[in-house]
C-alpha cells in the first residue's frame, strides 16, 4: 500500500511541473495579422563605373541586373556617397532618364540629371549611388492571450545575408534597415487607448535580424484585444490614422524578376517582461518595382496679327491702352495698313492686334523690324523716322520718342499689358496720340542698315505659360507743308519667340 501510493504521488507531480513549462514553450498564434507599407517601392543601389566630375550632369554605373534595381533611381533623387577626401552630395533631384542597360564588362548604364540640379562634387570610381526608399509599417494584429503590464512586443525582419550591407549608403538586398529609428516615430495603441513603451532597436550584422522591440508595456492588453503600430509616425491622435508621417524604415532592394513582388516575411511576438512567450505570428509583404510613367507636352506658341475698324478705341482692344480712337478712315487687316491721306496740321494712326499664346516655362518675347524708312520709291523722297534716327545701331535703339504734328515723322508704338516701360520705354499705359499736338505715346520705326538684324522689342513676358496676351500695334504719321507728294510705304516685321 505505501509503495503504490508513492507511484501516485511521483506521477502527478511530473504532470504538474509539464503544465507549468508548456506555456513558455508553446505560444499562442496571433490572430488578424497584418503589416501595410506606406509604399513598396523598391530601394535602389549601384557604384560609380567611372570617376565623375563636380557639376556632371551625366554618371555611368554598374548595372547588376535585377539585383540592386538600378533602374528605380530614375525620376526621383540620388544620393552620392562620398569616398575618402570626399563630400557626399544628398538627395540630387530631377533625375532625367536612364538608358537601358550598356553590355560590356560590367555592364552599365547611364543616369541623366536635369542641367539645374547637377552632382557638386567629384566622386571617385566605385563610390555608391544609393536611393533609400523608407516607408512606415502599420502592423495590426489580435493577441490570442493576455499580455501582462511591463510586458514586450518585437517585430523581427528577415535575416541579413552575409556580405550584404547594412547602411543607407547601400540598401540591403536581403532585409529592411531601421535606419536611426527611435521612440518618437513609433505610435502604438491597445485597442483605441494609446500604449506606452519603452524601445530597443537591434541593427543587424551579418547572419541576424534588425529587431523593433517595444518593451515595458504600460498597461496589460486582454486576450482578443487588437493592437496596432505605426512604425514611421510621430503623431497620431487616435489608433484610425497616422497624423504625421515620418517614415524612416529602408525598404530592400529589387530581387526577382521585373513585374515580380519581392516577398518578405515579418514575425510578431509578444512575451512577458521575463521574455516568456506569449503570443507569435508572421505577416507577408511585398516590394515590387514602381511604374514609371512617361509624357510629352509639346512646346507650343500661336502667334497672330488681326486687322481693326477705323475708329476703334483701342482701349477696349487691350485695357493696359490709352482711350483713344484710330482716325484714317480705312480698315487694317492682317497684312497691310493704309494710313490714308497724311495732311500738313493732323496725325492718323491705326491699329492692328497682335496676339500670343504660348505654353513656354519662361514666356515669350515680340521683336519687330522695318524693312526701312517709310519711303517713296518713285522719288527717293522718305518720311523722317518718329525717333529721328537713321536706323537700329544695337538691339532696341534707337529710343523711341515722341511725335509732333505737323513735323513729318511715321512711326509705330506698341501697348498693352506687357509692354516695356524702361528701355525701349513705348510710354507705358498713358501713351496717347494727340492729333492737335505732341503725343505722349512714344514711336519708332526700327530698321536695320547694312543687313545687321538688330531689332526692337515690343513685348515681353517671362513669368511662365499664357495665353491670349494682346499687344496693341499702333501705326502713326504726319506730314509737314513741304512733304513732297507720293505713295510711301515699308515693311513691318513681327517675330515672337517663346521661351522653353
Amino acid at each position: 500500500m505505501h509503495r503504490g501510493f508513492y507511484s501516485v504521488v511521483v506521477v502527478s507531480l511530473f504532470f504538474v511541473v509539464y503544465l507549468v513549462t508548456a506555456q513558455k514553450v508553446w505560444a499562442a498564434q496571433l490572430t488578424s495579422a497584418s503589416d501595410t507599407i506606406s509604399t513598396s517601392r523598391p530601394s535602389a543601389s549601384a557604384v560609380l563605373n567611372t570617376d565623375q566630375a563636380a557639376n556632371a550632369t551625366t554618371i555611368s554605373v554598374i548595372d547588376l541586373g535585377s539585383s540592386n534595381g538600378l533602374m528605380y533611381i530614375a525620376s526621383d533623387s540620388a544620393t552620392f556617397w562620398a569616398g575618402t577626401g570626399e563630400t557626399t552630395d544628398y538627395n540630387i533631384k530631377y533625375v532625367a532618364s536612364s538608358s537601358a542597360q550598356i553590355a560590356g564588362t560590367p555592364n552599365t548604364r547611364n543616369i541623366y540629371f536635369t542641367g539645374s540640379n547637377t552632382i557638386p562634387h567629384a566622386h571617385h570610381k566605385g563610390d555608391a549611388v544609393s536611393v533609400p526608399i523608407t516607408a512606415m509599417h502599420k502592423i495590426v494584429f489580435t493577441t490570442a492571450t493576455t499580455l501582462p503590464s511591463g510586458g514586450k512586443i518585437l517585430i523581427t525582419f528577415p535575416t541579413l545575408s552575409s556580405g550584404d550591407a547594412n547602411s543607407a549608403a547601400s540598401p540591403s538586398a536581403s532585409t529592411f534597415q531601421l535606419n536611426g529609428l527611435s521612440d518618437t516615430n513609433i505610435k502604438a495603441f491597445s485597442g483605441s487607448s494609446a500604449l506606452t513603451f519603452t524601445g530597443s532597436y537591434t541593427n543587424p550584422s551579418s547572419g541576424t535580424s534588425p529587431v523593433i522591440t517595444l518593451g515595458s508595456l504600460g498597461s496589460s492588453i486582454t486576450a482578443g484585444t487588437t493592437v496596432t503600430i505605426y512604425i514611421g509616425c510621430s503623431a497620431a491622435a487616435a489608433v484610425a490614422k497616422c497624423d504625421t508621417q515620418v517614415p524612416t524604415v529602408i525598404n530592400p532592394t529589387k530581387n526577382a524578376a521585373t513585374g515580380t513582388a519581392d516577398s518578405w516575411r515579418v514575425q510578431i511576438d509578444t512575451q512577458d517582461g521575463s521574455s516568456n512567450p506569449y503570443d507569435t505570428g508572421k505577416v507577408k509583404i511585398d516590394t515590387i518595382e514602381s511604374v514609371q510613367v512617361y509624357a510629352t507636352v509639346e512646346p507650343s506658341l500661336t502667334f497672330t496679327i488681326a486687322g481693326e475698324n477705323s475708329g476703334t478705341d483701342y482701349h477696349t482692344i487691350s485695357t493696359s491702352c490709352a482711350s483713344e480712337t484710330s482716325n484714317t478712315g480705312i480698315n487694317s487687316t492682317p497684312t497691310v495698313v493704309n494710313l490714308g491721306t497724311l495732311t500738313n496740321g493732323t496725325t492718323s494712326h491705326i491699329g492692328q492686334t497682335l496676339t500670343i499664346s504660348t505654353n513656354g516655362a519662361s514666356g515669350y518675347a515680340l521683336t519687330a523690324t522695318s524693312s526701312g524708312r517709310l519711303i517713296d520709291v518713285a522719288t527717293g523722297f522718305w518720311i523722317p523716322d518718329a525717333n529721328g534716327g537713321t536706323g537700329l545701331t544695337a538691339n532696341d535703339t534707337p529710343i523711341p520718342a515722341a511725335m509732333t504734328t505737323g513735323t513729318a515723322a511715321f512711326g509705330i508704338s506698341p501697348c498693352g499689358a506687357h509692354v516695356p516701360t524702361s528701355t525701349p520705354n513705348w510710354g507705358g499705359t498713358s501713351g496717347v496720340i494727340n492729333s492737335g499736338g505732341t503725343s505722349t505715346a512714344l514711336f519708332s520705326n526700327p530698321w536695320n542698315t547694312s543687313g545687321n538684324g538688330y531689332y526692337a522689342t515690343l513685348a515681353s513676358y517671362t513669368g511662365g505659360p499664357i495665353s491670349g496676351d494682346i499687344t496693341v500695334m499702333r501705326y502713326a504719321g504726319t506730314v509737314s507743308g513741304t512733304t513732297p507728294p507720293g505713295i510711301y510705304s515699308t515693311v513691318l516685321t513681327y517675330v515672337a519667340t517663346a521661351t522653353f
